[in-house]
């Protein structure tokens, strides 16, 4: 996680999570309770015609939603948690799941090329974990 003036914060972590709630609502419509099912869910998701990342939680327009309230309480905060928000979802460009950022304006649909779970999307978060500690460390 990001620090800044050496503390940690809230609304950058808020930021990077939030955006996953569409997931709770995808689980809880398709009964995708057990974790075997989930992990078939997520790596075949046009087989089962579930996609995880919705157009409402991982779009522009719910980053722009999700930040307004905050605006009324922490100007400052609010700006963490957008751009938290917008590099959750360019993250989740690299996934191979389809996405609509650009919704309501246009429905074009966006994938990645990392298959869900592969050994390559792990190694790459590995790797940009790696880099986070590194950054950490030195900074």
């Amino acid at each position: 996680m990001p620090i800044e003036n050496s503390q940690f914060s809230w609304y950058w972590l808020a930021g990077s999570i939030i955006p996953d709630i569409d997931h709770i609502f995808v689980l809880c419509k398709y009964k995708l309770f057990s974790w075997k099912k989930l992990v078939d869910a997520e790596k075949f998701e046009d087989k089962y015609n579930i996609h995880f990342k919705t157009k409402y939680g991982h779009s522009i327009l719910g980053a722009t939603i999700s930040t307004l309230p905050l605006l009324f309480i922490n100007p400052h905060g609010a700006l963490l948690f957008f751009l938290a928000y917008l590099l959750h979802l360019l993250l989740d460009w690299l996934d191979i799941d389809e996405k609509q950022y650009l919704f309501p304006f246009s429905k074009k649909k966006f994938r990645g090329f990392l298959p869900i779970f592969s050994i390559l999307e792990r190694i790459f978060t590995a790797v940009l974990f790696l880099i986070l500690i590194y950054l950490y460390l030195i900074l």
